[in-house]
């Protein structure tokens, strides 16, 4: 199976829009991505709503970012959540699994994951109805790549806190009911992990039983504590090894659609292996894109939103900030200001939808 390189949006909260979505294909050509992965977890449809049908306006968004896609020529797919399938899996279930497969397949994805990630999990027959899932959605889509997310999709222990201890036998049991052909996600050591070591991908494939396909969560920044920061310096603790040890690098970008543009186009120098990785010059290479006044505020105050954060910076720096940035029109300088004045505020119902 050939290493892939995929955003995927992933990420909870405040949603990007369409018009933003339709722009990135082209982008993410050029940053050397190979496929984009419409899974948002605010978007109910594909999620806690999933037994409903889209609606005509959502089914025309996702053909229209299909068609962005294939022109920008990067494969494009989608994230299906079937929530409640995880804990039983009925005959009824199964027909609306297959109504459901059968409206995406009218989309004409290349790709569909199949995300268990964040759900009630701990039933002793977990791994069984998971796979029966992924099995049936693999009949219906029998030439569509398929990746799934388990329930335990990191060696985190806030997985089991969370969601309840892992059944016996659970990664052997997936293994053994899946085609070695569905990918299978992971996210690392941790939920958000700073850093993917060689040792750390085999351990993966040894539990796993075949290479895992790299949920990497940075630069999201969704949840309760993350939400206080902008991640914008470039990737660190990725390396070129990972192309022969993972089936893939799908990156969770941030709430900020126009920030996130300063991360994403830096993965390109991770494994680039004509060079040995900079990252200040991959820095200061997405800096250059930047108005001058911009790229030089980027470059001063980047370690500080990441590092201090919102909740680091006293009223005044924070007003200082706001009329600093407020004066440049660029949409990245207006996300600065909106996250400074708690638009991006984390709210846990988002965790619901």
């Amino acid at each position: 199976m050939a290493f892939s390189r995929a955003l995927v949006e992933g990420f909870y909260g405040r949603q990007w829009r369409w018009e933003q979505r339709f722009s990135l294909p082209v982008l993410l050509r050029q940053w050397g991505y190979s496929s984009y992965i419409y899974a948002p977890k605010g978007d109910a449809s594909l999620r806690s709503l999933w037994t409903q049908p889209f609606t005509v306006t959502h089914t025309e968004n996702l053909l229209s970012l299909g068609r962005y896609c294939r022109k920008a020529g990067i494969k494009w797919g989608l994230g299906l959540s079937p929530v409640g399938l995880q804990t039983n899996y009925t005959t009824e279930d199964k027909a609306n699994l297959d109504n459901k497969i059968t409206e995406i397949k009218r989309l004409n994805p290349d790709i569909i994951w199949v995300l268990f990630d964040d759900l009630p999990a701990g039933n002793p027959s977990l791994a069984q109805n998971q796979a029966a899932v992924v099995n049936d959605i693999q009949a219906q889509m029998p030439d569509i790549e398929i990746a799934m997310c388990p329930s335990y999709y990191s060696f985190d222990p806030i997985l089991e806190e969370l969601f309840g201890q892992c059944p016996d036998g659970y990664f052997e049991a997936l293994n053994t009911l899946m085609d070695q052909r569905v990918d299978v996600l992971w996210t690392g050591n941790r939920v958000i992990s700073e850093a993917y070591t060689a040792d750390d991908c085999k351990k993966a494939a040894a539990v796993l039983g075949r290479k895992p396909l790299i949920w990497d969560n940075y630069p999201v920044n969704d949840g309760r504590k993350t939400s206080r920061f902008l991640h914008l310096l470039p990737f660190t603790g990725r390396s070129s090894e990972m192309a022969s040890l993972t089936n893939g690098h799908a990156i969770n970008p941030m709430n900020q659609f126009h920030l996130s543009m300063l991360v994403l186009p830096t993965l390109a120098a991770v494994y680039n292996d004509d060079k040995i990785y900079d990252v200040d010059r991959a820095f200061q290479s997405v800096l250059a894109d930047l108005p001058d006044n911009l790229g030089d505020l980027m470059a001063r105050d980047a370690a500080i939103f990441q590092g201090v954060g919102l909740d680091g910076l006293s009223s005044d720096e924070k007003t200082e900030l706001l009329a600093t940035y407020g004066q440049i029109n660029h949409p990245a300088a207006r996300e600065v200001c909106e996250w400074l004045q708690e638009a991006y505020r984390f709210d846990p119902a988002c965790l619901t939808d």
